[in-house]
C-alpha cells in the first residue's frame, strides 16, 4: 500500500522533524490553550493542554455559510447580548476564566437550540485566546474550524 501524503501526517513530520528529543526541558513552562466546538448542541470546550495554568481568556466563533442559499441564522437580541464584545465585531464570544495545565472548561451557547439552520453547510472558525492574553508553549493550534452540514 502507497504511502499517502496528508495533512495530518505533514504535521506530525514537522512536530517530529522540527523539535529533538531534549526540547521539551528547553521550553519554560507555559499554558497552551486549544478549543473544541459541538455544532449538535452548541458546546464550547476549552482545554490548557500546557504545563502552566492560563489567564482568563475569550473565544471567538465566527459562522460563514459556505454552499446552499441564505445565510448563518442570526440569534435573538435578548439571548446573543452577553456574547457581544465590541473587540470582536462580527464574532459571538465566549469569555473563560484561568484554566490549570491538563484542564478544561465547557460553556454552552444559550442561544444554540433556538438557531435555524436552512439546508447547506456551514463554517464555524473558533479562536481560543483570541485576545492573545496568553503567552502559550503553541500559538499555532488555537483555531479550529468546524463543517456542520443540514441535509
Amino acid at each position: 500500500m502507497p504511502l499517502k501524503f496528508t495533512a495530518a501526517a505533514a504535521a506530525l513530520l514537522m512536530v517530529v522533524s522540527a523539535a529533538p528529543a531534549s526540547a521539551k526541558s528547553l521550553v519554560a513552562a507555559s499554558p497552551d490553550l486549544i478549543v473544541k466546538f459541538s455544532t449538535s448542541n452548541g458546546r464550547v470546550s476549552l482545554r490548557n493542554v500546557g504545563t502552566k495554568k492560563s489567564g482568563k481568556s475569550v473565544v471567538t466563533i465566527v459562522c460563514q455559510k459556505i454552499s446552499g442559499r441564505g445565510s448563518c441564522p442570526d440569534p435573538k437580541p435578548k439571548l446573543v447580548q452577553k456574547y457581544e464584545n465590541p473587540a470582536f465585531p462580527n464574532a459571538a464570544t465566549v469569555k473563560f476564566g484561568s484554566l490549570k495545565a491538563s484542564s478544561s472548561k465547557n460553556h454552552v451557547l444559550n442561544f444554540w437550540s433556538s438557531l435555524n439552520f436552512a439546508p447547506g453547510q456551514y463554517r464555524f472558525t473558533l479562536i481560543a485566546d483570541a485576545g492573545n492574553t496568553n503567552a502559550e508553549s503553541n500559538e499555532g493550534n488555537n483555531t479550529t474550524v468546524v463543517i456542520k452540514t443540514v441535509p
